[in-house]
C-alpha cells in the first residue's frame, strides 16, 4: 500500500543488550570499576568487593557490596531498568553529599553483562522495602527474533533480609571497618545500600587478573593533593577487595597507592588557567632547590581552550644510585629491581573528573602524552612513560569540551582535548628542562646506562644480563650478591654510555643526510615513470575525441590532477634537496644572501601559514662556504624561531630578521632575531648542550649542530645575544676562517 507522509517507529531487538554490555565494554576491569562508580553516585563510603570461589569461567562469583542511599522499588522499576534514563542530566550531583555524579549516559549498569552469565541485585533505602532484581543476559541473545520488550527481567520488593538489623549487610560492614572506627558500630550500618552478585563468571579471575584490578582501582581515586592546589578534597570513599583462601587470600583487603608515590624525585605542582596562563611550582627530594613557572603554555591559538586544569606531576630517576635513597623509606621494596617495579606499576598520568578518575588515563600501559616516543627522540633529556605518575584534575563544569566516548573509556578526540595533551607536555617540558639542568653535572660526567639495560651492535656483549639471570634464579635471597651485580654492571656500562653519547649525536646526522638521498633517488625515479605514464595517458585521450568525449573529459581531469601532484612532488625534492648528505661538497664563492634565501625556501609554507614576515639584510657578503653549512645554519635556526612564533597569538606581529655582515678583521657575522617569545632566563646556559630543547617534542640537536659547523668547520662562535633587533630570541653566527 503507497502511503505518504507516514511514520514508523525505531523498536530495538533483544539482543541491543549484549552489545551495550558484552561488547561496549573493552574488558572486565572497566566493568567493574562502572559498577564502583554507580556506588559512588549513590553516596556510598565503602565498596566491598567480594570474590567468591571457585573463580573459573562459567562458575564462582563476584558481588559488589555498597552502603549508598539505595533505591526504592519505585526508583528500580522508573530508572534503573530504562535504558539511557536522562535521570542523571535532569539531576547531576548526588542527592546526599552533593558529588558530580560519574554516570550520565544510563548505560554503565548493563556492564555486569560483561563480568557474569545472570545479575542479581538486592538494594534498599532506609526504612524501606527491599527490591531485588535478577536478569539473565542470556535471555537477551537466545531468540534473535526478539524484541527487547518482549524479554521479561524478574523483579519483587519485600521485607528486608540482605540489609537491615544483624543482616548479611551489616555483618560484612561491620567486620571490614571495625579496626578502623574510633567509636563503636553505627546504629544503621548495614541498613541501607546495594549488593550486585555477578554469577557464572565470562573470565576466570587468577593473581595476575586480580593484581591488575587492585592496581587499576589504586588510581580510582587520586592521592592527597597537596596544599598547593585548589581541588576538591578526596572523598570520603574507599574500596575493600575480600578475596578466597588460597594463591588470591594476600589481595585481600583496602585498595591504596603505592608509598613510593610520595616519594618523587621532582614534582610539578600548579595551575593552568582557561587562556593557557601557567603557575608552576617545581622541586626535587635531591636538594633544597626549586623554582616557579608563570607564563603562558598556549601553542596554538587557533584551537579552543580545553579549560582550566591543576596538574600534580610526580617523576623519578630509575638509576640505582638515584633509587638507593627509597631503600631507607618503608615503600614496601627490599631492592632496587623492587622499587623499579613499584614505580612502574604506578606510572602513567590520570585524569580525574571532579575527583575521580577518567579511564582508562592513569593505566601504566596508556601513554596518552606520548612520552615514551618523545623519549626515543632524546633519551637524555625526556621522560619515559613508566617514570611519570600524574594527577590531571579537571571538571564537568569547567572543562565542558572534554566529553567521554561512549564506550566509557577515554576522551572523544577533539580540538580541546589536543589543547589539553598540548598545555600538559608543555607544563612536563618545563619539569624536564629544570631536570636537566640540575643533572648537568652528571650528564657531562656521562652517567652510565641504567643497570640491565642492554648495549645493542658492538656493545651488545657489554651487559651482565647472563650473569643477573644465574644469581636471581640460584640465589634469589641473597641481597649482597644481587647488590654487587647491580654495581658491576654500574661499573661495566659507564664507558658504554660515554661512547654512545658521542656516537649518537653524529650518527642522526650522517642518518639524515643518508635518508634524504634515498627518498630523492627514489623518489625522482618514481617521478620519473609517473611522467611517462602521464605521456601515455595524454595519447590515450588523444584517441578518444568524438564519440568518447565525456570519458576523455574525465580523463583530462585525472590527467591535470596527477601533473599538479607530480610538480607539487618535484618541488618538495628541490626543498629538501639542501639536507641531503652529498650536499655539502666543497666549499665555494656564493652570494650569503643567494645562498640564504634559498635554504628559508623549505620553510616557504610554514612563513606563510603562520603569516611571519620575514625580512634579509645587511651586507650581502660573498664568501667562500660550503652551501650544505648555510644550510644548516639556516634550517635550524629559523626553524626554532618558526617554532616559538607559532606560540604567540594570531594578532602578534610575527617577524624574523637575518642580518649578514663582514667585520674590518675579515670574520662574516650571520644575526638571527625574531619577535617570539624570547630564551627563558633559566635556560640560557644549557640550550647548547646537546639533547637539550625547551620544546614539548624536541631533539635538542638543532643548536647543537649548528654551533658544531660554526665552530668545527669556520673557527666560530653561535651564541644568544641580547638584546637583539627585534624583541625575541637573537642568535648570533661569527666565521673566522675560510670565509675570504
Amino acid at each position: 500500500m503507497d502511503s505518504e507522509n507516514a511514520r514508523a517507529y525505531l523498536r530495538p531487538r533483544a539482543r541491543l543488550m549484549s552489545t551495550l554490555g558484552e561488547e561496549l565494554i573493552s574488558n572486565e576491569r572497566v566493568a567493574l570499576t562502572e559498577l564502583v562508580k554507580n556506588a559512588y553516585d549513590a553516596d556510598a563510603s565503602l565498596v566491598v568487593i567480594r570474590f567468591n570461589a571457585p573463580l573459573e569461567e562459567g562458575r564462582g562469583s563476584v558481588e559488589v557490596w555498597d552502603d549508598g542511599h539505595g533505591m526504592s522499588p519505585e526508583t528500580v522499576r522508573g530508572t534503573w531498568l530504562e535504558i539511557a534514563t536522562p535521570h542523571r542530566h535532569r539531576s547531576p550531583h548526588s542527592e546526599g553529599l552533593g558529588r558530580r555524579v560519574l554516570g550520565a549516559k544510563g548505560i554503565g549498569r548493563f556492564s555486569a553483562a560483561r563480568l557474569a552469565h545472570v545479575t542479581s541485585l538486592t538494594t534498599r533505602r532506609r526504612d524501606e522495602r527491599e527490591v531485588t532484581v535478577q536478569v539473565d543476559w542470556g535471555r537477551f541473545t537466545r531468540d534473535d527474533d526478539a524484541y527487547l520488550d518482549q524479554v521479561p527481567v524478574d523483579w519483587g520488593s519485600g521485607a528486608p533480609r540482605v540489609f537491615g538489623a544483624d543482616s548479611p549487610a551489616q555483618d560484612l560492614f561491620d567486620r571490614v571497618t571495625r579496626e578502623f572506627r574510633d567509636e563503636g558500630r553505627p546504629s544503621d550500618l548495614g541498613h541501607h545500600g546495594t549488593v550486585v552478585r555477578l554469577e557464572g563468571l565470562r573470565q576466570r579471575w587468577d593473581k595476575e587478573s586480580v593484581a591488575l584490578l587492585k592496581q587499576s582501582l589504586s588510581r580510582l581515586l587520586p592521592p592527597a593533593p597537596p596544599s598547593e592546589l585548589d581541588v576538591p578534597d578526596r572523598p570520603d570513599f574507599a574500596v575493600y577487595i575480600e578475596t578466597p583462601p588460597g594463591e588470591l587470600e594476600h589481595h585481600t583487603g583496602f585498595v591504596g597507592a603505592s608509598e613510593a608515590l610520595e616519594h618523587p624525585h621532582y614534582r610539578l605542582v600548579g595551575t593552568v588557567n582557561a587562556d593557557g596562563h601557567a603557575h608552576l611550582q617545581l622541586r626535587t627530594s635531591h636538594s633544597d632547590a626549586s623554582t616557579v613557572i608563570d607564563e603562558s603554555l598556549v601553542q596554538d591559538s587557533t584551537r579552543p581552550s580545553c579549560g582550566p586544569l591543576a596538574l600534580d606531576i610526580r617523576t623519578w630517576d630509575l638509576e640505582a644510585a638515584s633509587l638507593r635513597q627509597l631503600l631507607n623509606i618503608d615503600v614496601g621494596a627490599r631492592s632496587i629491581p623492587e622499587i623499579r617495579q613499584l614505580i612502574r606499576r604506578s606510572s602513567g598520568v590520570a585524569l580525574y573528573r571532579d575527583g575521580f578518575r577518567v579511564q582508562p588515563f592513569g593505566e601504566s600501559g596508556f601513554d596518552w602524552l606520548g612520552f615514551d616516543l618523545r623519549r626515543v627522540n632524546n633519551p637524555t633529556m625526556r621522560f619515559s612513560n613508566n617514570q611519570v605518575a600524574g594527577f590531571v584534575y579537571i571538571s564537568a563544569d569547567g572543562n565542558p569540551g572534554l566529553q567521554d566516548r561512549s564506550h566509557r573509556e577515554g576522551l572523544i578526540d577533539s580540538p580541546e582535548y589536543e589543547e589539553l595533551k598540548a598545555r600538559i607536555l608543555q607544563a612536563v617540558s618545563r619539569l624536564e628542562s629544570w631536570r636537566f639542568k640540575l643533572r648537568r653535572p652528571e650528564l657531562l660526567e656521562e652517567k652510565p646506562l641504567a643497570p640491565g639495560t642492554p648495549g645493542h651492535g658492538l656493545f651488545s656483549g657489554f651487559n651482565l644480563d647472563p650473569l643477573r639471570q644465574v644469581v636471581e634464579q640460584r640465589h634469589p635471597d641473597d641481597a649482597v650478591l644481587g647488590r654487587a651485580v647491580e654495581e658491576a654492571a654500574e661499573a661495566i656500562t659507564e664507558g658504554v654510555r660515554k661512547v654512545q653519547e658521542v656516537l649518537s649525536q653524529f650518527q642522526r646526522l650522517a642518518t639524515l643526510g643518508t635518508l634524504v638521498d634515498v627518498v630523492l633517488h627514489d623518489g625522482r625515479a618514481a617521478l620519473t615513470r609517473i611522467a611517462f605514464v602521464l605521456e601515455d595517458l595524454q595519447d590515450l585521450i588523444s584517441g578518444l575525441r568524438g564519440e568518447h568525449a565525456e570519458l576523455a573529459e574525465e580523463l583530462v581531469r585525472v590527467h591535470t590532477g596527477f601533473s599538479t601532484q607530480q610538480a607539487a612532488l618535484d618541488h618538495l625534492f628541490t626543498r629538501i634537496q639542501p639536507l641531503s648528505g652529498r650536499r655539502r661538497g666543497r666549499p665555494r664563492s656564493i652570494s650569503l644572501h643567494e645562498e640564504i634565501r634559498a635554504a628559508v625556501e623549505v620553510h616557504a609554507a610554514d612563513l606563510v601559514k603562520l603569516g611571519i614576515a620575514l625580512e634579509i639584510g645587511g651586507e650581502d657578503v660573498t664568501v667562500t662556504l660550503a652551501p650544505g653549512d648555510v644550510n644548516t645554519l639556516v634550517l635550524n635556526l629559523v626553524g626554532n624561531a618558526i617554532y616559538w612564533l607559532s606560540t604567540t597569538s594570531e594578532t602578534h606581529d610575527r617577524a624574523i630578521r637575518i642580518e649578514t655582515a663582514r667585520m674590518p678583521g675579515g670574520e662574516v657575522e650571520i644575526t638571527f632575531s625574531d619577535s617570539g617569545p624570547g630564551v627563558r632566563k633559566e635556560i640560557e646556559d644549557v640550550i647548547f648542550e646537546t639533547y637539550f630543547s625547551d620544546k614539548p617534542d624536541g631533539i635538542g640537536l638543532g643548536l647543537s649542530i649548528a654551533g658544531s659547523v660554526v665552530k668545527d668547520f669556520y673557527d666560530g662562535d653561535l651564541s644568544l645575544v641580547t638584546p637583539g633587533p627585534l624583541p625575541g630570541a637573537c642568535f648570533k653566527a661569527v666565521l673566522r676562517r675560510r670565509v675570504g
